[in-house]
């Protein structure tokens, strides 16, 4: 069972809710599919979600097979109510703060897609206030995932990663409020709704070999900028200005792509013959794209006479590297706060 919370003035009709909707049809699972148009009365809503859940847990329903997910002051009373059932919710750029950031929205409003109208009360306010004073400081990491975009111009998603600290995240470079790319993140969403790892679930699996498009930055770098700022800066912590130098003008880029168009890995060779900023985006890793990609710029540089390539390789990405017949040399060095090993692969001559 999954149980949807639409976010203030959403409804059952919001773009996220049809996408998850239509993709878990698709499986022949609309029937473990709940989403009700919420009253304004935070209490009632709810109350209206546990009264739900409960039903279903006294019907025989297995809590492990329970799953809250949550948009906006949806993802706010998603993990209200997780905290109570002892289950799984994946939140959508929720409300971290509710009393204090729905405080601005006191008064006579209309619901976003049939325009109905509703009273927002203050004592509304003291329902959120009530309710937040109820969710525990340290959160249970293994039953949250967090879906946030550095984007959203309502909330601040700093706010987001520091309140879901140690849980499963993915921060989306850019977006907005209501991510208007949930697509491309719906089967990450989907799998740890429904217990699964991202591999597991079917659109979210590379069912062939990933097309590689190699280029220039005028014709790539859109979409290698977009999958290196999340592996890099997102994840990994490093600094926007070291992750983007002048030398991208100067370099051959690759990009993969899934079957449905989604460019979902990058990398790049310098006109030395050092490769660098391979980056695949998390949900695709362990499938090929990173050989892929690597075989695409080894090739390019043959192509154009090099007789050899060299990189920077994170430790932990050693194997990786060595497996495509690099061999490491000098010693361990730091680069950007992360431990590297230069490697090195010759061509044979010939």
């Amino acid at each position: 069972m999954i149980l949807y919370l639409h976010g203030f003035r959403s409804s059952p009709q919001s773009y996220k809710a049809r996408l998850m909707a239509a993709a878990l049809a698709r499986r022949g699972l609309q029937d473990q599919w709940w989403c009700p148009q919420l009253p304004a009365s935070p209490r009632a809503a709810m109350a209206l979600a546990l009264q739900r859940a409960e039903e279903w847990l006294a019907a025989g329903g297995r809590r492990d097979a329970l799953a809250v997910v949550g948009s906006s002051l949806g993802g706010f009373y998603a993990t209200w109510l997780a905290e109570r059932l002892r289950c799984r919710a994946a939140v959508l750029n929720p409300v971290v703060h509710a009393a204090r950031d729905l405080a601005t929205q006191v008064g006579a409003h209309r619901t976003f897609h049939g325009d109905e109208p509703f009273e927002f009360l203050p004592v509304h306010i003291d329902e959120l206030a009530l309710a937040e004073a109820g969710i525990p400081a340290q959160l249970d990491p293994a039953r949250y995932f967090l879906l946030a975009a550095t984007g959203d111009e309502v909330l601040d998603w700093r706010e987001m990663r520091e309140r879901y600290a140690g849980c499963r995240q993915r921060i989306i470079e850019g977006s907005d409020h209501g991510i208007a790319d949930f697509a491309d993140w719906l089967p990450e969403v989907l799998a740890f709704a429904l217990g699964e790892t991202p591999a597991d679930a079917a659109s979210g699996r590379i069912a062939t070999a990933p097309r590689v498009v190699v280029g220039t930055w005028a014709q790539l770098g859109a979409e290698a900028s977009r999958i290196r700022s999340e592996v890099f800066v997102l994840e990994q912590y490093v600094s926007p200005e070291i992750e983007l130098d002048d030398m991208d003008a100067q370099c051959v880029h690759a990009v993969a792509h899934a079957a449905d168009g989604r460019p979902i890995g990058t990398g790049r060779l310098l006109p030395d013959g050092h490769i660098g900023r391979m980056a695949v985006r998390a949900p695709w890793r362990g499938q090929g794209v990173g050989s892929a990609l690597l075989s695409a710029l080894a090739d390019e540089a043959r192509r154009r006479g090099d007789r050899e390539v060299a990189l920077a390789a994170q430790l932990r990405a050693r194997p990786f590297y060595a497996r495509h017949g690099f061999v490491e040399e000098g010693e361990t060095f730091m680069d950007a706060g992360i431990p590297h090993v230069m490697m090195r692969l010759r061509f044979p001559h010939g």
